[in-house]
């Protein structure tokens, strides 16, 4: 990347779509960048109050769940669950599991022991993730790296 466009802003608020997600199949995930400013801010703040408990199993595994509500407020913007498949499936009364902040919250937030918080957990970051290396291959192409 040219240095000098280093500092230039890109409007990571508006999200994509990912799909082929390892962790959902068949789900579908509108995410933000993981590189999102106030999502980073919060995940530093979270490890800052989560101190020296981050040596410890139960300090980990607790990080861990609250890191679902982080990813709740500033990473997943929509989900499609209409062909999802195995952790992925998510219904009520029959019908695939309309998204909305609250019930991203719960399932992000789930500590459940079919897995399926910690999948979706890991399914948002890690779409998350492709959208800031989708991010950083656009920029390295308009600077013509």
């Amino acid at each position: 990347m040219e240095i000098g466009k280093i500092s230039e802003p890109v409007d990571l608020a508006p999200g994509e779509w990912i799909e082929d997600i390892p962790a959902l199949p068949g789900a579908r995930l509108k995410v933000r960048s993981t590189n999102y400013k106030p999502y980073k801010v919060a995940v530093q703040g979270l490890a800052r109050r989560s101190g020296k408990r981050l040596n410890t199993d139960e300090g980990v595994g607790k990080f861990n769940l609250a890191t679902g509500a982080v990813l709740a407020e500033h990473i997943l913007l929509d989900w499609d669950l209409t062909k999802a498949e195995d952790e992925a499936v998510l219904t009520e009364n029959g019908q695939p599991l309309a998204y909305s902040k609250a019930n991203a919250a719960l399932v992000l937030g789930a500590d459940d022991p079919h897995g399926v918080g910690q999948a979706f957990r890991n399914g948002v970051e890690w779409a998350g993730d492709q959208i800031a290396e989708q991010v950083r291959k656009r920029a390295a192409e308009a600077a013509g790296n």
